[in-house]
């Protein structure tokens, strides 16, 4: 007489266990969905939050564009108020406090310094560094509004930490007192524009809320 065996392990089918990992992994991937979308609007939230900053700005001190704009304590002081420095940058940045860095004019007026100096250099120094730094650094500025972007406005903190290097080298003897003054003022609008650069965000989305306001 045989006998049969019936083994409930291998008759009962694993339905219901696949049915509880797809759940399970639908729930995971359901949970990441909605962390990502809470995440990608609570940075849209901050984006417009700048995008509205930096439109208050322009229309405070921008209202003929780069060119009419002065680096002011004012200025400085606003910067802080909207949160694009901090408190140590506030005590950097103040040109109230540092006469070398106090800027003599407007940035268009700092445009016309850096051509002439350009000029200069291409005429008697061909090869020199600063002819490149210059130019870049110059479209940066032109650039502080964001009205004018280009290749070369992406890259402020390589521009500003190759002018920091010249002028800390034997090169920057050529200048006269005048041109390094102005290299002094350069900089710190560099450091500037660094701070209202939409790269420290993110420039595709910060340009496509500006491009509404």
């Amino acid at each position: 007489m045989s006998m049969q065996i019936n083994n409930p392990t291998l008759l009962t089918p694993t339905t219901n266990n696949d049915s509880t990992k797809v759940q399970s992994t639908a729930n995971v991937e359901n949970k990441g969905s909605t962390d990502e979308k809470a995440a990608n609007k609570e940075s849209d939230i901050k984006l417009s939050s700048r995008a509205h900053k930096i439109q208050m700005l322009n229309e405070e001190f921008f209202p003929g564009g780069p060119a009419s704009v002065a680096i002011t304590p004012g200025f400085i002081q606003r910067l802080h108020e909207y949160g694009f420095i901090s408190d140590t940058e506030l005590e950097k940045l103040d040109v109230a406090k540092s006469e070398e860095q106090k800027p003599s004019g407007t940035l268009g007026e700092l445009s016309k310094k850096i051509d002439s100096l350009s000029d200069r250099l291409t005429s008697e120094s061909p090869d020199d560094s600063l002819i490149g730094i210059l130019t870049r650094a110059d479209a940066i500025i032109n650039n502080l509004d964001g009205s004018k972007p280009s290749p070369l406005t992406g890259d402020i903190k390589t521009v500003s930490a190759e002018l920091n290097a010249y002028m800390g080298s034997s090169d920057a003897d050529k200048l006269a007192d005048a041109e390094k003054k102005m290299m002094d003022e350069l900089s710190l609008t560099l450091k500037i524009a660094d701070k209202l650069n939409p790269n420290n965000a993110s420039s595709q989305k910060l340009n496509s809320y500006l491009s509404f306001m």
